[in-house]
């Protein structure tokens, strides 16, 4: 919506003083919810889509693109069935998963090794180019992505270790709407007891799916920089029922080694839109 700025000085007068007021900004109106739609599509209708399948768009604020999925269980199938030795548990999460799902059950070990294979593979197809490779998001750019800009430096601050209060992925209302996302079922949002399909719900007004719920998303970086011991999980899953937990700002640390049913992780492209 475009902006108009009233250029015009407005002149009050008080006693006998004059004082010239500040030129006012007109308020930014709201996108209807059909302009909402409309960029949404338009900006998945440009997504780079790879040999997989997998779509990613712009995340304006940081240098990468976002894949507008969580990794689904046929995405990790292929790396599995192309090198040998990687582990199994993901075929096991404790539930039954369908290929669109997203895959669980995978460490950050495990996620590095995709974003390495991924990488090795694209490039020999022709599909990315030198100086592009897949990694998993930084803590920062997960951030931009869900929707809080650039947070405060320190990730250890009361402000970014509790969250930022009453701000959500689908908006600031508690309890969450039916259809927000896929979280525990006490919340009555959804009908999936576990995992859901990749896209199951709205995306976020950037194009992203499950930026909450579904599967915790490994990150990049060290929980505790200093110590070095945990990575962070960003975003909640489909068994988080309380409310800290589904705010957008939590990160929680997982050892690099640990699995869990409902722990997996996103890809990010660096360098550009592949070819």
């Amino acid at each position: 919506m475009k902006q108009i700025l009233l250029m015009i000085a407005v002149v009050a007068v008080v006693g006998c003083e004059t004082v010239e007021l500040a030129p006012q900004e007109e308020p930014k109106a709201e996108p209807t919810p059909a302009e909402k739609a409309a960029a949404i599509k338009k900006a998945q209708a440009n997504a780079f889509v790879n040999t997989l399948g997998m779509k990613f768009v712009p995340v304006s604020g940081t240098e990468v693109q976002f894949s507008i999925w969580e990794t689904r269980v046929k995405d990790y199938a292929a790396y599995a069935a192309a090198n040998s030795g990687v582990d199994a548990s993901w075929k096991s999460p404790g539930f039954t998963q369908a290929d669109t799902h997203p895959v669980a059950k995978v460490n950050w070990n495990d996620a590095q090794a995709f974003c390495a294979w991924l990488t090795k593979k694209e490039m020999a197809a022709g599909k990315i180019k030198a100086g592009q490779k897949y990694r998993l998001p930084t803590d920062a750019e997960w951030s931009v992505a869900v929707g809080l800009g650039k947070e405060k430096e320190d990730p250890y601050s009361g402000e970014r270790a509790d969250g930022i209060k009453r701000v959500y992925p689908w908006g600031k209302e508690w309890p969450p709407p039916k259809g927000a996302g896929n979280y525990y079922k006490s919340l009555q949002v959804d009908n999936y007891a576990f995992t859901s399909p990749a896209g199951s719900f709205a995306s976020n007004k950037l194009g992203l799916h499950d930026l909450g719920g579904n599967v915790w998303e490994w990150c990049e970086d060290w929980y505790a920089p200093t110590a070095q011991k945990y990575r962070v999980l960003r975003g909640a899953s489909w068994g988080s029922g309380y409310p800290v937990s589904l705010l957008s700002s939590p990160r929680y640390g997982g050892a690099p080694g640990g699995r869990g049913g409902g722990i997996g992780f996103r890809c990010v492209l660096v360098g550009g839109s592949g070819g």
